[in-house]
């Protein structure tokens, strides 16, 4: 009686034993496919691209994007309060691109010394350290002929368009998002203009 129980033991344990391996290899393999997918959602930084654009380029992408909610952050790398907020556009762009926001980022590291490929590196350097996956540009126009055809006296500043195309709102100084955020949310609401709307 008492061989008899052993050798069932025996012959069961092993089973509980591999069911348990199961269960975990099971579990781990869940865990494993999430994280990847995590991860083939998060842009690296070889997403990250910046084009040199002249001024009615800028105007024609921003154009381009119609039936989206714009928001263009005028910025630079020689400017730490745009360093501070740029956060601000990579998570609007986060959270509303499936909302239709469509984000651009507008440098003004080129100041006429040069060529705009001279300081392109050092921007994307910043963009990629931000994981900014949307629109990145610089103007191969020098900032000051820049700050005179967006009508600003310096950066940062934050332009937001509706779905229509239109320039609902400019911000500018530090703390701009404050005020774009609500905005964006509000807009991104609004449905994107027919035929007839835009005649």
């Amino acid at each position: 009686m008492n061989t008899t129980f052993a050798l069932r033991v025996t012959a069961v344990v092993p089973l509980l034993l591999m069911a348990g391996c199961e269960r975990s290899a099971t579990s781990e393999t869940v865990a494993e496919s999430q994280g990847n997918q995590a991860a083939a959602a998060a842009p690296s930084a070889d997403d990250v691209q910046l084009s040199i654009l002249s001024f009615d380029e800028i105007q024609n992408l921003i154009a381009s994007k119609r039936g989206q909610v714009v928001v263009m952050d005028a910025w630079s790398t020689a400017c730490p309060p745009c360093l501070k907020d740029f956060h601000n556009l990579v998570e609007l762009h986060n959270e509303y691109e499936q909302d239709g926001l469509a984000c651009v980022s507008l440098s003004f590291d080129y100041e006429g010394i040069g060529k705009p490929q001279d300081v392109h590196g050092r921007v994307l350097e910043f963009l990629r350290s931000q994981r900014a996956a949307f629109d990145n540009v610089m103007s191969n126009e020098e900032s000051d002929v820049l700050y005179r055809k967006f009508k600003l006296n310096a950066v940062p500043a934050v332009f937001v368009y509706d779905r229509a195309g239109t320039l609902r709102e400019r911000f500018e100084n530090e703390g701009a998002y404050e005020k774009v955020r609500p905005l964006v949310a509000e807009l991104v609401k609004e449905s994107p203009p027919t035929d007839e709307t835009s005649q």
